[in-house]
């Protein structure tokens, strides 16, 4: 593992900061609007991360702190490096940097995670949590009280049912934002399939879908059972368990049946909505920054547009998360409404 900044003692951070800045003279200004803060117990992501930040950082300041753990080390061990990331602003040649503080937190030093944290916060800045392992029993309260923002990837999890509920009880009644990678993904996907229905013809069979058949790559089974959730919210149906085969019922209690299979190696692949005499398809060719839509309905020409579905890189996507503020209501209703499939993903 190649060093991610200056060594430094961890009891030394804040004043070695100050050297460092010093050192800069006026050609480099230090800017923070959060504190983004990144738990892992992957030491190959150590190096990625730490790109991840740099790239982030022309767009959005902050003060980082960058902890990869490994609690299962049979040996204590806590060790921190400190760097920063730079970028020119405008035409001037000041460089606005953002601070990175790294701790690699050995065997019994990784429980000190909360009090790493807290001594090393940015004043008073919201605290952006994001957690790249998957969340254990028992939560630490102490730890979530203190974060604003709770950011983590469903698509990642090996056992979405326990996580799900995990994070429900880490939110609780005020505790942190829950911010699900894998919804702030989906939402070139939401947004397509809104515009469908700007379509008149689309617009007059919404009320008559009767099937759903979503098609994406096998990691990406719980991305396919969120958009689900959402569709499934947006027009009021309500999961029907009936022994091992789950349907939903709408509004007037018709059956709307669903599927979703495995096809493509990346991501989500299509969505198709059907009914009496009609089908609409969305789908994404892999790696394009486009949706093609087909609307067929019995007795009409066939329709086809083309709609713009942004990028998939990880950077546009936390960029998204971090750049936006308040909850997300439409997330915690679409993993209420397909709670029952969760532990099934």
């Amino acid at each position: 593992m190649s060093e991610p900044g200056l060594p430094v003692e961890i009891g030394r951070i804040d004043r070695e900061l100050g050297r460092l800045w010093e050192a800069s003279g006026d050609t480099k200004t230090r800017a923070s609007l959060i504190n983004l803060v990144i738990y892992t117990e992957d030491p190959a992501s150590l190096e990625t991360n730490t790109g991840l930040l740099s790239t982030i950082a022309s767009q959005h300041a902050f003060r980082a702190i960058l902890i990869l753990a490994n609690p299962r080390a049979e040996k204590p061990g806590a060790r921190a490096w400190i760097s920063a990331h730079c970028h020119l602003a405008g035409k001037g040649g000041q460089q606005i940097c953002s601070e990175q503080i790294t701790f690699q937190l050995d065997g019994e030093s990784a429980s000190a995670l909360p009090s790493i944290v807290f001594s090393h916060l940015d004043s008073d800045l919201p605290l952006c949590f994001w957690s790249q392992a998957e969340f254990s029993e028992p939560p630490d309260d102490q730890l979530w009280s203190w974060v604003d923002r709770l950011i983590f990837d469903s698509r990642a999890w090996k056992n979405p049912g326990a996580q799900f509920a995990l994070t429900r009880r880490i939110a609780g009644a005020s505790g942190p934002v829950l911010c699900d990678l894998n919804w702030t993904r989906l939402q070139p996907w939401r947004f397509a399939l809104a515009n469908l229905f700007d379509h008149a013809a689309a617009l007059q069979r919404i009320a008559e879908i009767s099937s759903v058949r979503i098609a994406c790559c096998p990691e990406s089974s719980t991305t396919s059972l969120l958009l689900l959730g959402w569709l499934a919210d947006r027009l009021g149906w309500t999961l029907q368990p009936l022994l091992s085969v789950h349907s939903f019922a709408d509004s007037r209690g018709r059956t709307v049946s669903f599927e979703t299979v495995c096809e493509g190696t990346s991501g989500m692949a299509e969505i198709t909505l059907g009914g009496s005499g009609f089908s609409f398809r969305l789908h994404r060719e892999p790696d394009t920054g486009f949706f093609h839509a087909t609307l067929h309905i019995e007795g009409a020409a066939e329709a086809t547009l083309t709609l713009g579905a942004g990028r998939e890189r990880l950077t546009d996507t936390l960029l998204a998360e971090l750049s936006r503020g308040g909850r997300h209501p439409l997330y915690t209703r679409a993993v209420s409404v397909i709670g029952p499939l969760l532990s099934e993903a």
